[in-house]
């Protein structure tokens, strides 16, 4: 009787202790979850306009440059391309009646030379703002305004009366003439002709 009651203690015992074991704090750490962290977005709208323009116009060329990379007026003349030369306006401002000169030239920067060409005269229509369309008809200059030794039939250098024009006029000409069997016109846009004055009386 005795020993059945011992083993029956000793059995409860066990059990009480091993229930107590399982609902203790386990003997392995738990590792705390690690914090979520959420990426920081970038905001685009920040950009100022001022930088995207930039870029955009990095590569665009100066107002007044050409594909050659160069500005379209030396002194006071205007240059326009024409075919195989350069041709350049300018005004003459005087008191008895305004004119205006075109030079042909080589289409170089350094050292042009003149280029007569074999015209006898041409026209071109000269524009000053919303007004209407003026003709020029432009003539071989005097002699001793040419450079000397241009061949019989040839010139470089044509001068177009214009008593019209004004000294603030922003004029669009346009000239239409023949070189080396083909029909080549010659563009000069904003031609301010107190700007590009060779002679102001």
């Amino acid at each position: 009787m005795f020993v059945r009651c011992f083993t029956d203690a000793c059995c409860w015992t066990g059990t009480l202790l091993f229930v107590a074991g399982c609902g203790g704090p386990s003997s392995t750490p738990v590792k705390p979850a690690k914090p979520v962290t959420t990426p920081v977005q970038t905001d685009h709208a920040d950009h100022k306009h001022g930088d995207q323009a930039s870029h955009k116009d990095a590569g665009h060329k100066k107002e007044g440059e050409t594909a050659h990379g160069h500005s379209h007026e030396r002194g006071k003349m205007l240059i326009a391309d024409a075919g195989s030369v350069h041709a350049l306006l300018t005004a003459h401002l005087a008191a008895d009646g305004n004119e205006l000169d075109i030079f042909f030239e080589t289409p170089v920067d350094k050292d042009p030379q003149p280029v007569a060409i074999a015209v006898e005269s041409f026209e071109a229509q000269a524009t000053a703002g919303e007004g209407e369309s003026q003709t020029l008809t432009f003539e071989p200059a005097p002699a001793d305004e040419r450079p000397v030794g241009e061949k019989a039939g040839t010139c470089s250098h044509f001068v177009a009366k214009a008593p019209w024009m004004k000294p603030e006029d922003d004029l669009l000409v346009v000239a239409k003439f023949r070189l080396d069997g083909k029909e080549v016109l010659g563009r000069w846009k904003n031609f301010n002709p107190k700007k590009y004055a060779h002679h102001v009386e």
